[in-house]
């Protein structure tokens, strides 16, 4: 039954807006596609982009990288205390979507680039939108994803040093503390988001804010975009992650439809030529 009726929500505000209140949250994936420094990188082969012998127009390209590249969804399985958890091909549907809320720590992020998300921020939130519910999917505004294309200045790499393209020793952007991730465990979200690499800031070496979350099968969506464009409630997540079956994350395609669109932040009107 939650299923039908979140999916009903989705389809009915797809319909009544046209999807002119959808934002996509998704980063292309394209030679600037970040993966984690020491994991295999995207790439994609074009195998065909030509008119075959009877005059018909084949396109057709070979990708390959790790799970956990570009905007990607981090499965419960992934990183754990133990064995266990959903697969990004197990996680129930109706998770997949509900009711998001964004926290923005970017001015606390301006002044301290390994800043991680506290319990006193999230705090701040509720005081002024009220409790997170069950079910809400949180993104954390970092405004880092505006750094996405500069691969150096996104993974937060000291100016001036000759690093190996795999360093993860040097890596410097705000994450969510441990004890911030305990209190989206006991509101019993279903997803926690973050406009960088990392659940984790840069500086972890022990990754227990992913310990935490994914280990009370609340997955994550790393390297999400444009949440400079969401309000801090009142709009539909949907994180469409691939069906992989045994997958430790994937490839999202993520959605916000905001339920007051603003005319400054609308998907144009579909021309033909964008896919919509």
């Amino acid at each position: 039954m939650l299923t039908y009726v979140i999916l009903s929500i989705c389809l009915c505000s797809a319909v009544g807006f046209q999807m002119k209140s959808a934002i996509d949250l998704t980063h292309p994936f394209n030679e600037n596609t970040i993966a984690w420094p020491a994991n295999t990188q995207f790439s994609a082969t074009q195998i065909m982009k030509d008119y075959t012998e009877t005059g018909i127009w084949y396109e057709e390209r070979v990708i390959s990288g790790s799970e956990h590249s570009g905007t990607h969804l981090d499965a419960p399985v992934h990183l754990r205390d133990e064995e266990g958890g959903w697969s990004a091909g197990d996680i129930p549907l109706n998770r997949l979507a509900g009711p998001g809320i964004k926290i923005d720590i970017s001015e606390k992020c301006l002044e301290n680039i390994d800043y991680e998300l506290t319990v006193e921020d999230v705090e701040a939130w509720e005081s002024k939108h009220g409790q997170i519910q069950e079910g809400n999917i949180v993104i954390v505004h970092t405004d880092r994803g505006k750094f996405y294309t500069d691969r150096d200045r996104y993974l937060g790499r000291p100016a001036g040093m000759d690093l190996p393209f795999n360093d993860t020793k040097h890596l410097h952007f705000p994450g969510i503390s441990p004890a911030a991730a305990q209190v989206f465990v006991d509101r019993k979200v279903y997803g926690v988001a973050i406009d960088t690499p990392s659940l984790d800031y840069g500086q972890s070496r022990d990754f227990k804010s992913h310990r935490i979350l994914l280990g009370a099968n609340i997955y994550g969506i790393e390297n999400i975009a444009n949440t400079d464009k969401l309000p801090a409630k009142g709009f539909l997540m949907n994180c469409m992650v691939q069906k992989l079956e045994g997958g430790s994350g994937g490839p999202v395609r993520v959605i916000a439809i905001l339920d007051k669109p603003r005319t400054d932040q609308l998907v144009q009107e579909d021309d033909g030529n964008t896919g919509l």
